[in-house]
């Protein structure tokens, strides 16, 4: 138990039956979740609104819906649940039971970069520990951030939230256009941003930042933004649209240096799109970090170090 508010202390059991009507939304299915019944369910939640000295939820025929105080006292809720969790994974750890779920967020292309390393060398020191991978956009991966369905973000950089702040783990990378082996503007001895408009090009989606940014490299040129005929966040499928079927793309080297090495696709220099693209690790800026995510970020720096020493 934790005090949130001078003289008043709230019970970790009745936060755990309080958070789990926020996340479902009603009762009898917060009840399931817990293994509870409605009616037991719901006298646990009359304590914690006794002990509040408020109402907690607006109930109506659709569900649950949370009052102002409900609302106030749900992120503070999320982080007594999850320093709860730390502190037990903790006292795990010190008996050695190096045991436990890291839950990682990584934005498109992003888990072509670090993320796999990391994850290997991560598992070789502490095997006992399952990782969940989370791919996405910025925006939905931040709101599960915040939310506490994820313990890290991996993603490039971009402006801090109110509840989210960057890390000090941070790097950058190679931004090229590729094209297949046969391309014909390969046989060009000089590709500029113009004549690129007439190409098929495969990005990911409208409104993830790479695409904003690539988006605003033509702009700031005076020329039109390229259309994008094929759009999808599976980095696979844009590097088989690209060696296979003549499109063009706009991706970080990592993300297809096996196929460059292999030959099968190049680089072209074009003239304001070699660029270098900063990436970041994101967590919650209030409450601690779970001890699986630290180690996280060791693993990550190290790799940040080895980059360096060998650039």
């Amino acid at each position: 138990m934790k005090s949130l508010q001078f003289g008043m202390v709230y019970n970790l059991n009745e936060l755990r039956a309080f958070l789990a009507v926020v996340e479902t939304g009603s009762l009898g299915r917060a009840a399931d979740k817990m293994n509870l019944t409605q009616p037991a369910l719901s006298r646990i939640i009359k304590r914690l609104e006794e002990a509040v000295g408020e109402p907690l939820f607006e109930r109506h025929s659709g569900g649950m819906r949370l009052t102002a105080f409900g609302t106030a006292l749900a992120p503070h809720a999320q982080t007594l649940s999850q320093e709860e969790q730390i502190a037990r994974n903790e006292m795990n750890r010190l008996r050695g039971l190096a045991t436990g779920v890291l839950r990682i967020g990584v934005t498109a292309g992003t888990s072509a970069i670090f993320a796999p390393t990391a994850i290997a060398a991560y598992l070789d020191r502490w095997p006992g520990i399952e990782i969940e991978v989370t791919e996405g956009i910025w925006n939905g991966l931040v709101e599960k951030l915040e939310n506490y369905h994820l313990d890290l973000l991996i993603a490039p950089e971009t402006i801090e939230t109110e509840r989210t702040v960057a890390g000090d783990e941070k790097w950058s990378e190679t931004m090229r256009v590729v094209v297949g082996a046969q391309h014909p503007l390969l046989s060009r001895p000089q590709v500029t941003m113009e004549d690129l408009l007439q190409e098929r090009w495969c990005f990911v989606p409208k409104n993830t930042e790479p695409h904003n940014r690539l988006m605003a490299l033509f702009l700031d040129k005076g020329l039109s933004a390229p259309t994008v005929t094929v759009s999808s966040l599976s980095i696979p499928l844009l590097k088989s649209l690209v060696t296979q079927s003549g499109f063009i793309s706009w991706l970080g080297r990592p993300m297809y240096l096996a196929e460059l090495q292999a030959g099968m696709v190049q680089e072209i220099m074009v003239e304001g799109l070699n660029q270098e693209r900063r990436f970041s690790t994101y967590y919650r800026r209030f409450g601690r970090l779970p001890g699986p995510a630290l180690k996280f970020l060791d693993e990550i720096q190290n790799l940040i170090n080895k980059k360096s020493v060998k650039t």
